[in-house]
């Protein structure tokens, strides 16, 4: 009888030893054959998972987005007291500590898309599909602080953007700057939602 092989578990489990391997390396510094030894496999049987490195790269990125999304959901709803503006607080919080354990594997995505850029590729569509979940919940959150009268903006949509261009703002400074502040940043956050608060 022939071993049972769980495709999904062994999908998810590459996405995971490649986000590591391309944190530690960086994407231009990763080969498909390096991904296929991380994950204990030959290159053949990683074929049968991603026909390549830019596939692979993507799927575990979008992998990694769709944990974090889920981690911010079960924050949001593990804390139903807390009003709009401390769930903003909270989400931003996490994200601006993830961004932190994640510095290694930020550049990597860093990097890619400037060589994406380089090469005249597109990058505005992949960076939108790796952050509408993100997106969703701040104006999430957003519209439920308009709703209940705590905050005074009356445009969710630009207020979104505006939380959403802080983080970019902290991603670029997290990932470039060896000695960015973490508390500073976290501040930061939370002086922009209380901006927009009456």
């Amino acid at each position: 009888m022939g071993i049972v092989v769980d495709h999904d578990e062994r999908q998810r489990e590459i996405l995971i030893k490649a986000l590591k391997l391309f944190g530690e390396r960086g994407y231009p510094d990763v080969t498909y054959q390096q991904l296929a030894a991380v994950c204990g496999l030959s290159r053949t049987t990683l074929y049968k998972y991603f026909q390549n490195k830019r596939q692979i790269f993507g799927n575990a990125i979008m992998y990694q987005v769709g944990v974090i999304g889920h981690r911010f959901q079960e924050s949001i709803k593990s804390n139903p007291d807390l009003n709009a503006s401390e769930k903003l607080n909270l989400v931003l919080s996490q994200a601006i500590d993830l961004l932190f354990r994640s510095r290694h594997l930020l550049q990597a995505i860093v990097e890619y898309l400037i060589n994406q850029r380089r090469q005249e590729q597109p990058v505005a569509r992949k960076i939108r599909r790796h952050t509408v979940a993100f997106r969703r919940t701040l104006k999430k959150l957003v519209q439920e602080g308009i709703e209940t009268g705590l905050f005074r903006v009356t445009d969710p949509d630009l207020a979104t953007n505006l939380l959403y261009g802080l983080m970019e703002s902290a991603s670029l400074r997290i990932t470039l700057i060896e000695d960015a502040d973490r508390d500073e940043l976290q501040r930061l956050c939370r002086l922009m939602i209380r901006s927009m608060e009456k």
